[in-house]
């Protein structure tokens, strides 16, 4: 029997125990409930409504895009017509970009499952990743670039880059990338990041000849040719015993397929990529260094005696050279000489040398380093007024201290990089004070403590409870007071008193930024109402608390009656929809339309809490306080009608009723 090596993906679990719901989970999700809507939402928001119009004018506006740098941080803003320009020169290079005649992923995604399909039959793949692996709507991938402006700031070049999450690629190459990993950390020049070279370089005793050296690959993804590729991998699985041979070839047969079909859409055309691989698919960092570990073995070999240490992060070079200048300028002229594809840019120097964000420098028989700075390095911390949880904000200036304290081998050079991030933050609205006591708190700690890699202790984690997981808001603090109050009743569940911690363990998601909210991957074409070709309906989840609360099961609803007759729902609705026109029947069969901007279940559940409370201020509640006992199980809800705002600036309010709106009156 074989033994194939699997991985951890699986599709997140959609089960929903129904059966399950306990009277102590009920009781609490309704306390909860009623206490958030007490909470005022009062607070001011930090952006202006000119501030917030001005960001909605930016970004439609058709005639500028607004891209990240590809280095430094910031964020450039180029005329649509450059900025388009650029992305032609890139795909009109006919030798790494092809031009399709129509949209192909119909026949590949014929491709892929039939990859999937025999990977599964053999049991290569379990069912748990053959389920996560098979995309069943993908999504098309979009081509951008960033503007290399540490190149040329006026005209920066761009870096190609491929948007393909949720692609129907995607999975497979997350599932390639994993099986590659501990196979690239085994290789002998991988660099994991600047920690590792800083603990290499505190090996090295200087000497007076030694040359330091750096090397960059020019478009190193781009132009690895496809099947030198392969075969760079397949050279590295040959030695891998715990990887079954079929397993290897499966591996293999994904590359290439990934690879031979990694076609994008870019302003109404669909391109594929024929040469290297895309920047943005995950298995590329670790397919690069797999064909670079194969280019590198031959130099290691033969200049052995030269070569102090080399090293490599992908595409950037290390080297301490032991052999003269003249002899370095032949060894370099043979490197740009061995592929054709890999053509180097590279700096030496005896004095200093510049290497992912480190400056390294000799004094005496030691290598020191600090922190690197581009020159198109931009102020682009986050502000302290920002919509962040206050923790998370406090923390990142110690982070930022402890990373100059990494970098920086001598205490003089701290003190000044850390009074340049001390003045970045204060511009950034920190207190000033604060900042000044995590500097010197940093400065205390031996340096040799920030040279460790941090160990994860899974058991740990799983003792301290499960989590409960939220977006921030501004009304963060209040609702975790409420959370803490009725915590206790949770805590009775006699199945979750072994899961939950004493005290509720809160985990915040981050909220969009500025930058997040302007730079998108590309200008999205107009979008389709109903892009995977479903029929029109009402789609109802059965899941949601409206739902559940009613006693709604899954459904699927095309049509409702009127007094006219017939009404068909065209639009595709679910209980998330969001501009819609609602109707609700109660159990006797009396009709109530409503109309909301929100997503529909939020409506509905203040629809049941108001029937709950037995409210009259509104005909719903009234009339079922009065005929079914404030009652709302097998109260009927469905969307019915999508609204699209009309004229800019008209919106319909939150709770506009269509037509007739008593309960008690039929529609």
């Amino acid at each position: 029997m074989q033994y194939y090596k699997h991985t951890d993906l699986k599709e997140k679990s959609k089960f929903f125990p129904r059966a399950m719901i306990t009277p102590e989970i009920s009781t609490f999700e309704k306390m909860v409930i009623l206490e958030m809507e007490k909470i005022k939402i009062g607070k001011k928001q930090n952006l202006s409504r000119k501030e917030r119009e001005a960001l909605d004018e930016l970004k439609n506006d058709n005639t500028i895009v607004i891209k990240p740098a590809d280095k430094g941080g910031g964020i450039v803003i180029q005329t649509t017509e450059r900025y388009e320009k650029e992305s032609l020169r890139i795909l009109n290079d006919p030798s790494t970009y092809q031009k399709l005649n129509k949209d192909p992923i119909e026949e590949i995604k014929n491709r892929f499952y039939k990859y999937l399909d025999e990977g599964h039959e053999a049991g290569i793949i379990n069912d748990k990743e053959y389920h996560y692996l098979k995309v069943i709507h993908p999504v098309r991938p979009t081509f951008y670039h960033l503007p290399k402006i540490h190149k040329d700031a006026n005209n920066p070049p761009g870096r190609p880059i491929i948007s393909g999450i949720d692609s129907i690629s995607s999975r497979i190459s997350e599932y390639i990338d994993k099986l590659l990993q501990p196979i690239v950390a085994k290789t002998k020049a991988h660099l994991k990041d600047t920690l590792s070279i800083i603990k290499e370089l505190e090996k090295i005793t200087w000497k007076e000849n030694y040359i330091l050296v750096t090397s960059d690959v020019r478009s190193l993804y781009s132009n690895i040719p496809h099947e030198n590729g392969i075969e760079a991998v397949e050279v590295h699985l040959e030695k891998e015993n715990d990887i079954p041979s079929e397993q290897k070839t499966f591996i293999l047969e994904g590359i290439k397929l990934i690879l031979k079909n990694n076609y994008f859409f870019f302003n109404n055309e669909y391109y594929l990529q024929t040469m290297g691989s895309a920047m943005g698919t995950r298995f590329a960092p670790n397919f690069a260094n797999l064909y670079m570990d194969n280019w590198e073995k031959n130099i290691l070999k033969e200049r052995v005696n030269d070569i102090v240490i080399y090293k490599r992060y992908i595409d950037d070079l290390f080297l301490i050279w032991n052999g003269g200048e003249e002899k370095l300028e032949i060894f370099l002229r043979e490197l740009n000489t061995q592929d054709p594809n890999i053509k180097l840019d590279t700096v030496w120097s005896r004095e200093s040398i510049n290497f992912l964000d480190l400056t390294i420098f000799p004094e005496g028989n030691t290598i020191h380093t600090r922190t690197f700075f581009k020159q198109v390095d931009s102020n682009s911390f986050i502000g302290k007024d920002s919509c962040h949880l206050n923790s998370w904000l406090e923390g990142v200036p110690k982070s930022q201290y402890i990373r100059m304290r990494r970098n920086c081998s001598k205490s003089t050079d701290y003190t000044i990089q850390a009074s340049k991030l001390t003045s970045d933050f204060i511009e950034k609205g920190y207190d000033q004070q604060k900042l000044e006591k995590t500097k010197e708190e940093v400065a205390k700690v031996d340096r040799q403590d920030y040279l460790k890699y941090k160990e994860k202790n899974l058991q740990d984690q799983s003792l301290e409870g499960v989590p409960m997981i939220f977006t921030y808001s501004q009304q963060d603090q209040d609702f975790k007071n409420i959370v803490r109050k009725f915590w206790p009743i949770l805590r009775e569940d006699p199945m979750l008193q072994e899961l939950l911690p004493t005290k509720p363990r809160f985990i915040c998601r981050g909220t969009k930024n500025l930058k997040s909210r302007l730079t998108t991957s590309e200008r999205a074409p107009k979008k389709e109402n109903n892009p995977f070709k479903q029929n029109g309906g009402f789609y109802g989840c059965g899941n949601c608390i409206s739902c559940r609360s009613t006693g709604n099961k899954k459904r699927h609803i095309t049509k409702v009656i009127n007094r006219r007759g017939e009404w068909r729902i065209k639009d595709l609705l679910t209980c998330f929809s969001t501009n819609v026109i609602y109707l609700l029947i109660c159990p006797c069969g009396l009709k109530y339309v409503g109309k909301t901007t929100r997503a529909i279940g939020v409506r509905i559940r203040e629809h049941i809490r108001n029937i709950e409370k037995g409210l009259e201020t509104h005909s719903v509640p009234a009339h079922f306080k009065k005929m079914h006992g404030c009652n709302p199980r097998h109260l009927e809800l469905k969307a019915i009608k999508k609204i699209r705002n009309g004229k800019k600036g008209r919106r319909f309010g939150e709770e506009n009723r269509t037509g007739r709106n008593e309960m008690h009156l039929r529609i």
